[in-house]
């Protein structure tokens, strides 16, 4: 056994129990409104899209219009083919070939504009969510919640993820004179498809 195998095999069995200190109660804050259009608007300010269909539009044809020089198309959902199954993926570096990343976020959070991401929704390769070129999120309506105290009281992904990640649009870095860069280390475009 490693040495950190042994650190970490001692504070698994040194860890207090959960119910012996319960969380103390959490304050139910702020603006409760937790629509489709505050979520899109708070995504939109954070540099995120709409990928909007156009009549008769699948999510295969909305992509192929969105990014049309896409060649590896990596899909983490059942129902959705694209090039690559995200099964097959074996390293970080092979992620960082992929130009767009089909998943489905098992929530959002209108206040912010966020869709949350666990090794649930990525087969738990974590880094495809970063490595990407672009990511297309399919969401459901029915899934957003109002804020993060909204999150963490009625969402049990809160709780049970190992990794969890809350993603707001793309990449972005501003220098000191406060020019805005997207799309500068890490993924280049976020963009939610509405199921």
């Amino acid at each position: 056994m490693s040495s950190r195998d042994t650190i970490l095999a001692t504070l698994r069995a040194n860890r207090p129990d959960p119910a012996a200190h319960p969380l103390p109660p959490v304050a139910m804050l702020g603006d409760m409104d937790k629509g489709r259009d505050r979520f899109e608007n708070s995504l939109q300010i954070l540099g995120g899209q709409i990928l909007m269909p156009q009549e008769g539009d699948t999510l295969a044809t909305a992509i192929a219009r969105r990014f049309p020089d896409a060649k590896v198309i990596c899909s983490a959902v059942p129902d959705f083919e694209g090039t690559i199954r995200i099964e097959e993926i074996e390293s970080p570096q092979q992620a960082a070939a992929t130009d767009v990343l089909v998943v489905r976020s098992p929530f959002g959070i209108a206040e912010m504009g966020s869709i949350y991401l666990s090794e649930a929704q990525l087969n738990n390769l974590n880094s495809a969510a970063h490595l990407t070129q672009h990511i297309v999120v399919i969401l459901s309506e029915e899934n957003l919640t109002a804020n993060m105290h909204t999150a963490y009281l009625e969402r049990p992904e809160f709780h049970t993820a190992n990794y969890g990640v809350l993603m707001s649009g793309p990449s972005a870095t501003a220098d000191i004179q406060g020019v805005l860069i997207r799309g500068a280390q890490g993924v280049r475009s976020l963009s939610i498809w509405w199921e």
